[in-house]
């Protein structure tokens, strides 16, 4: 447990850009705004807006992100872009120092990386099955967006906002095993 006693609010927004237009255009991400999920390229702190809630010292944060699921079927065959964003505007901390609060959040990102993953896959089975139907696809997407939702207030619940060390630990080694698993869809 911890020493230092805080409060971790965490209000994880879902949005989640279903486009599933016949045309190819992709979505061309603004970095002023987004960051892309990359194992390259972490979030840190510094992307996180601050945000002062009076005298008494407490931890707060909200991660905010989104999977953007563009395309469709061409020549009845996927063609989807499944991108997993960082909102910028939307994500802010009460506190830059803390570590335990950061790594909480950072998981967040991670976990919505392996749903990223998970749709990715679920796509590609779908067109390998030889599946024409694009309704069939949305139906799959959302399946999976809303059991992202239900696995991110899961980790919420288990972990108590990150205030739980074991649990917390035990969250990072599925997520980072999952990624792992499913790094054949990754997002290049």
């Amino acid at each position: 447990m911890f020493r230092h006693r805080f409060v971790v609010l965490l209000a994880l927004f879902f949005y989640t850009q279903l486009s599933f237009a016949q045309k190819q255009g992709f979505l061309t991400v603004d970095t002023l705004a987004f960051i892309e999920w990359n194992e390259d390229r972490p979030i840190s702190w510094e992307d996180y807006g601050v945000r002062t809630f009076g005298k008494k010292p407490s931890s707060f944060a909200i991660t905010s992100v989104t999977h953007s699921v563009r395309g469709g079927l061409k020549n009845g065959e996927p063609n989807f872009q499944v991108k997993v964003l960082f909102v910028k505007k939307d994500s802010w901390t009460s506190d830059t120092t803390n570590v335990r609060l950061f790594e909480h959040e950072r998981l967040h990102f991670d976990l919505a990386e392996l749903y990223g993953r998970k749709i990715r896959k679920q796509i590609v089975m779908l067109g390998n099955q030889g599946i024409d139907k694009l309704s069939v696809y949305k139906r799959y997407v959302r399946l999976l967006l809303d059991e992202y939702k239900r696995k991110s207030m899961d980790y919420d619940a288990e972990t108590r906002h990150g205030a739980l060390f074991d649990q917390q630990q035990e969250w990072e080694e599925f997520v980072h095993h999952e990624l792992e698993r499913l790094i054949d869809f990754k997002f290049n």
